[in-house]
């Protein structure tokens, strides 16, 4: 669309992404250059410039990630060896292409690769309109492990920062705050035992600093205590559900009263439980070649029955989880934990909305949580997350209703970033060939 044209996109059910006016049934959408005008019940004024019939379709806001490890996956295995500026922009046009407009990356960046294209899309020196925008904490925290890798993303071992002691960690902090990061990432996991956990001590420091650089502080936690933890240090947020042994009534009543956020981060357990049959999706399909595909169901299938036990018994916690969270009014908040097992840039979204109604949360909560919650994390709810005037005109245009079945985010007719209609039938074509 040209800059300053004036589009009306009329007679679509829009979900404007906030709880307070969720469902406009029959609404005319205005669009001018990249902003929305008015979002309102059709009819109500004369059709600004050219107009577009979305009768019977559904229209909701792009989607937002704030959780993703970018540049690592290939064909659905997840390697520093596929690591390239080339695939982080692949992954950017994948995200698109689902209808994800923003995506920040946690703590894995390589040679400031994200933060280079990062900048360049915040210049303009990097403009293209069929990628996701990036955002990104650099490189993350961690606490070494004596003779073994530590404990951090298993691809990305060597990229993050290892940190013994208070001093050290605010010296990171500031450092990465030069950066201009948008968010501070630490780990503390002992996977399963094998790992040394980052010590009160340490992290409390990393939060103290980061907000002394006005900085948010997003914690990798996998244990109740640690995520206790952190969250009476200040941390803002949890990157994960409590996975051991889950939640308490004392976690609850933290988060409540510190306002911190908790990313869902349901999908990598629930896509063993669903298993092959995740592969089979029509949406996944078009940007997944069925050759990858067969070797993914394969590599699913090989899972022992003791590994799958243990997936489902986490995932059945995370459920319970989510039910208790959505009761209490924490605050949840979409995260895919994209490129990550077979979370595939841009499907692993719609997966992640799917199992998130699955664990009992409302569809318009969900959709909520991955549009106006995701982007007030992200510090850019004044300009996206939601469809309302004078917001940037990034939203999908469905064949379905989610609100009926959440799976019909998956039912993509258009998406539209800045107002500008993405040609996805080109891109799917440069994927296949």
């Amino acid at each position: 669309m040209p800059q300053g044209e004036a589009v009306t996109y009329r007679g679509a059910t829009v979900i404007t992404g906030g709880l307070a006016n969720p469902v406009i049934e029959s609404a005319d959408l205005v669009v001018e250059g990249t902003r929305l005008v008015s979002v309102e019940p059709a009819g109500r004024r004369e059709a600004r410039g050219r107009v577009v019939d979305l009768s019977g379709r559904h229209v909701m806001p792009a989607l937002i990630n704030p959780h993703v490890h970018i540049g690592y996956m290939r064909d659905g295995v997840g390697d520093a060896s596929n690591y390239s500026r080339e695939n982080v922009l692949d992954h950017l046009r994948r995200f698109a292409y689902h209808g994800v407009s923003v995506v920040q990356s946690l703590g894995t960046d390589r040679d400031d690769t994200e933060l280079i294209l990062r900048d360049q899309q915040r210049s303009g020196e990097l403009s293209d309109p069929g990628l996701a925008t990036l955002l990104t904490a650099g490189t993350g925290l961690v606490a070494p492990t004596p003779g073994s890798t530590n404990g951090g993303a298993r691809f990305a071992t060597d990229v993050v920062n290892e940190v013994t002691d208070p001093e050290a960690a605010r010296a990171i902090v500031r450092s990465l705050a030069a950066q201009r990061v948008d968010v501070v990432k630490f780990w503390i996991d002992s996977r399963g035992g094998q790992k040394t956990k980052m010590q009160p001590p340490v992290y409390q420091a990393i939060i103290d600093q980061s907000h002394l650089e006005r900085l948010k502080v997003v914690a990798h936690i996998h244990d109740l205590d640690d995520a206790k933890g952190v969250i009476r240090a200040g941390a803002d947020g949890t990157a994960h559900l409590v996975r051991d042994p889950g939640h308490d009534d004392e976690l609850i009543a933290l988060l409540l009263e510190r306002d911190a956020f908790v990313f869902t981060s349901l999908g990598i357990q629930r896509s063993a439980v669903v298993g092959p049959a995740l592969l089979d999706d029509p949406l996944l399909a078009e940007t997944v070649s069925a050759s990858a595909r067969d070797a993914i169901r394969e590599r699913m299938r090989s899972a022992s029955p003791a590994q799958l036990d243990h997936l489902n018994g986490v995932y059945q916690t995370l459920r319970r989880e989510v039910a208790a969270f959505v009761a209490a009014d924490v605050r949840l908040v979409l995260s895919a934990d994209t490129g990550v097992a077979t979370q595939f840039p841009g499907f692993a979204e719609h997966f992640e909305l799917e199992s998130m109604v699955e664990a009992g949360m409302p569809a318009i909560r969900a959709i909520n949580a991955g549009t106006e919650q995701s982007a007030r994390v992200l510090g850019i709810e004044k300009q996206q997350g939601t469809l309302a005037p004078g917001k940037r005109a990034d939203f999908l245009v469905l064949d379905a209703d989610p609100l009926d079945d959440i799976r019909n985010t998956r039912r993509i007719s258009d998406v539209y970033l800045g107002g500008r209609r993405l040609d996805r039938t080109a891109m799917r074509a440069r994927w296949a060939a």
